[in-house]
């Protein structure tokens, strides 16, 4: 199915079959600065339950969590879902919120497509057959070579194409990040891989005793992963850092147009398990002189455009934001 939305200086195409999707503003060479209609994708908290305890869990996650009901999430999605194309699941333990496979099929009973980032725990048979069945894209954390590689085969193996691994990458991860691209070529389970996204670290939670890597190991970093002829990508986080990679490369104009720098409260957003609207994840509980974000209640709001998207809170990060040319501006990268 094709999607189509046309105004005259906002326009997108989404492809629900391959995820491909193209945005222009008055004509094709034109780039919007943000979506006048709420974002296109949403990144939803649905549970904090996680047994995992990952040392560098931003979120710092515990067994001790909440649920977001699926009365909740219906109430969020139909106040956003006019402009929605993708909507990004945040769970900690795949088992922790039973009303998920609900949330995933009214996503798709509204063509909007779900994600979703597991940690390849506790996943039965039963879930694999459901997100091969349900999702567009599943990405497994690494937090367990084992664990995840197997995880990749048995969704691979079920049909789904859009399979990932999810690499956080830091100073103290750099050298696990390299294990696992070199494994790409050689464990058998990876074979069907779709591609493996590391994630820019950002100092937040658990993750505040971690550092991000400097410019030089990034750049040193990408001619090896480049080397290898294997599929990778980084987050939004890191399109700046790899434009500037590229900036001499003979096709820079051409791959410029495949890399998205930050799009929080541009073109994409975030919602805790209460409701409450954040640009991004990574600004929920930031606190500096300059900025404060409190989270904002979706629940209760009567026009979500209006009472969120166009809130004064949301308007000063925005141009904030763009400002800083899209680059982060409250996280070392």
């Amino acid at each position: 199915m094709i999607r189509i939305y046309n105004s005259k200086d906002y326009k997108w195409t989404f492809n629900t079959e391959t995820g491909l999707f193209n945005r222009w503003g008055e004509g094709v060479k034109d780039d919007p600065q943000f979506s006048p209609i709420g974002p296109e994708i949403l990144d939803i908290e649905v549970s904090t339950i996680c047994h995992q305890g990952c040392k560098f869990c931003y979120k710092g996650n515990t067994p001790v969590g909440k649920n977001m009901s699926f009365e909740t999430f219906k109430n969020i999605f139909d106040k956003i879902k006019g402009n929605l194309t993708q909507v990004a699941f945040g769970i900690g333990d795949l088992t922790a919120n039973p009303e998920l496979n609900m949330m995933m099929a009214y996503c798709r009973d509204n063509n909007v497509i779900p994600n979703i980032t597991i940690n390849g725990f506790n996943l039965t048979d039963d879930w694999v057959n459901y997100l091969s069945t349900m999702c567009g894209a599943v990405s497994v954390s690494n937090y367990d070579t084992d664990v995840c590689y197997s995880a990749v085969k048995r969704l691979t193996d079920a049909g789904l194409k859009q399979t990932n691994i999810h690499q956080l990458l830091s100073e103290e991860t750099l050298k696990d990040c390299l294990v696992v691209a070199g494994d790409i070529l050689s464990d058998p389970r990876l074979a069907k891989l779709n591609a493996i996204v590391f994630l820019s670290l950002k100092q937040k939670g658990r993750g505040v005793k971690y550092n991000p890597i400097s410019y030089r190991e990034f750049s040193d970093f990408v001619d090896i992963v480049l080397k290898s002829g294997i599929n990778f990508g980084f987050d939004s986080c890191a399109a700046t850092k790899f434009l500037r990679y590229i900036s001499d490369h003979p096709k820079y104009r051409q791959m410029k147009r495949y890399i998205e720098p930050c799009e929080s409260a541009l073109f994409s957003s975030y919602i805790n398990v209460d409701g409450l609207f954040f640009p991004c994840s990574f600004t929920e509980g930031y606190e500096e002189f300059l900025f404060k974000h409190i989270g904002l209640d979706v629940v209760n709001c009567k026009d979500f455009i209006k009472d969120i998207w166009e809130h004064s809170q949301t308007l000063q990060w925005r141009q904030r934001l763009l400002n800083y040319g899209r680059n982060c501006p409250i996280y070392r990268i």
